[in-house]
């Protein structure tokens, strides 16, 4: 990874307290202010505050048919429009974790990847959706991950929209990215998705993510 790469793991690494503590204070703000004559039925509120995050979260990916399981590592394992998603969620706490591994994958020889480097730097300045690439020094390739952290406030609007929209981020992220990459003069045709291999951590991805090369 490049020191920048580092940098960024870093800095949200060090906010994370600080994000935590702006989110409690944010719910107990509203709880308070919260009128009686709220429309949203206080039953239906009270059921959903009493949730854990992870049921919460469960609850929504069932209801968006994304079939969701706990891996071994206790996050939340789902496809969504096809990508392979993982949340990481603390029950108590409202502030999640959302990866997209293995989205995408370029060889170490691919002469597009200093480029492509630089684009995910320069994407990764604007955007909500953090992108960063590791090396796979057996396969040779740099793998392309996406993540988010998320103020998961339910009670604030419809949880489900608030998700889902969070997880068309990621692909407004891959799409900014993709086409910075093709004004450049690299082509990323469709590939063929391989068959789905299941190994502990984001290796068990790996085999999912679309090649990216240049032309």
């Amino acid at each position: 990874m490049t020191d920048l790469t580092i940098l960024i793991a870093v800095i949200a690494l060090a906010l994370w307290p600080i994000v935590f503590l702006i989110s409690r204070i944010l719910h107990e703000r509203n709880k308070r202010a919260k009128p009686s004559g709220d429309t949203v039925s206080a039953e239906t509120e009270e059921v959903t505050e009493e949730m854990t995050t992870s049921a919460l979260i469960m609850s929504i990916l069932q209801q968006l048919g994304c079939q969701p399981e706990v891996n071994e590592e206790n996050h939340i394992s789902f496809k969504y429009q096809g990508d392979d998603f993982l949340v990481a969620a603390e029950d108590g706490l409202r502030l999640i974790i959302v990866w997209n591994p293995w989205w995408a994958s370029i060889s170490i020889d691919n002469q597009a990847l200093p480029y492509l480097k630089e684009i995910i730097n320069a994407v990764n300045m604007n955007s909500l959706v953090t992108t960063v690439y590791a090396l796979d020094e057996d396969e040779k390739t740099f793998g392309i991950h996406s993540k988010c952290h998320m103020l998961f406030a339910p009670e604030e609007e419809e949880p489900e929209k608030s998700f889902t929209d969070l997880l068309d981020s990621f692909f407004t992220t891959h799409n900014t990215i993709k086409e910075n990459l093709k004004q450049l003069g690299n082509g990323m045709p469709d590939m063929e998705k391989k068959e789905r291999v299941r190994i502990k951590g984001f290796a068990a991805y790996k085999d999912n993510s679309t090649e990216l090369k240049g032309e």
